[in-house]
């Protein structure tokens, strides 16, 4: 390991690329831990771009060239997700440290083999959970673990955004397809969930319902349908193992938004997200809280919610979340630290997701063990 800076290849690292390049480039960029060394594409000609762009010295027309490189230590994974699964197992058996994008993979299965390998490999692996390090969401597990609401009676969510329903652009058309991996369940239902499981621990049971209003979608530029096969309203309730009771309605084609009610005995704390999009991820997230009277079982009026971050009218930006995720990452690496969501955080939530699917295809209350 180099002793200044984690020398680091991104795989789908063209500035083409919406997420990377909005995200994890700057991040990097701006980070004193990484040093970007690598640029991998699916064409060298948009490798290449990107490496003079970001006066980077190595470009690569494949994920294999890259993660053999003896310039990368560390592999960041940003492509779509079906190519999650190769990309990944390369990077571990040339024994290089993982920073993935979630979805981990398209089934559990291979996240859960990915887990293995990584163990076994012997590297850092971490999975982009970066909403749980929002300040907002950070601030309110404080507050939630000290007690100021005291015991967490339930929680209700809603997840909406106004993609993955009745239209579609041409990039997005393979979000509709349940075997790509990358649905309405597993992006917007999965960064929300893993919140919600980060802030009040694990599901005991749930049950589940997943309906589509839209049997296909259609483009936007042309008019033309285009092929979908998966849920634009899911609603989850269940138990968690603090016996907290929970209600989640995440729908596509909608108004876009996300808010989280934790009731509390002593108070409720929301989280809501300004100018949404439907995804927690992107953060630019809202804490506020009411505190109930002593004595009283209920705050008198919605004006007993006071804001708590931000505290001026300011906006973050997706980039500062994901720089947070890769400097815990790193250090981890340097300090030989795990305190980064790693694959086996991916795999839980994969599980809870196969879960819920299983739940709305029998219409049975599922265990989670």
């Amino acid at each position: 390991m180099s002793n200044e800076s984690i020398r680091t290849g991104i795989i789908g690292g063209s500035l083409n690329h919406q997420w990377a390049s909005q995200t994890h480039i700057p991040a990097l960029s701006s980070s004193s831990l990484h040093q970007i060394t690598a640029i991998a594409t699916s064409k060298m000609e948009s490798a290449l771009q990107s490496a003079d762009v970001l006066d980077v010295p190595l470009a690569f027309a494949g994920h294999q060239e890259l993660s053999q490189s003896s310039e990368v230590e560390l592999v960041v994974v940003s492509i779509r997700v079906p190519f999650h699964y190769e990309a990944v197992k390369t990077a571990i058996l040339a024994g290089k440290h993982v920073y993935c994008e979630w979805p981990l993979a398209v089934t559990a299965s291979q996240a859960e083999e990915l887990a293995e390998l990584a163990d076994q490999a012997g590297i850092h692996h971490a999975i982009g959970f970066q909403a749980r390090l929002d300040n907002a969401v950070l601030e309110a597990k404080r507050r939630m673990d000290s007690g100021e609401i005291g015991r967490i009676l339930s929680c209700t969510m809603q997840v909406s955004t106004q993609g993955k329903g009745g239209v579609t652009d041409r990039k997005g058309a393979y979000l509709l397809m349940e075997e790509n991996g990358a649905t309405l369940l597993t992006i917007n239902g999965g960064h929300s969930l893993d919140v919600l499981c980060y802030l009040l621990g694990d599901f005991k049971e749930l049950s589940a319902v997943m309906n589509s209003n839209y049997s296909q979608a259609i483009f936007t530029d042309t008019g033309e349908p285009a092929a979908k096969n998966t849920a634009d309203q899911i609603m989850i309730h269940g138990t968690l193992n603090s016996a907290a009771s929970v209600s989640v309605h995440i729908q596509g084609g909608a108004y876009p938004g996300f808010t989280m009610d934790i009731q509390g005995e002593k108070g409720i704390i929301r989280l809501s997200q300004r100018h949404s999009l439907g995804h927690v991820q992107f953060g630019n997230l809202q804490l506020q809280q009411a505190v109930y009277a002593p004595g009283s079982s209920a705050a008198s009026s919605m004006d007993d919610f006071k804001t708590v971050l931000p505290e001026k009218k300011e906006t973050r930006s997706p980039v500062q979340n994901v720089l947070e995720a890769h400097i815990l990452l790193a250090r981890d690496i340097l300090d030989h630290t795990y305190q980064s969501a790693n694959f086996h955080d991916a795999l839980r939530l994969h599980r809870l997701l196969d879960t819920i699917r299983q739940a709305a295809t029998t219409g049975q209350r599922q265990k989670l063990s």
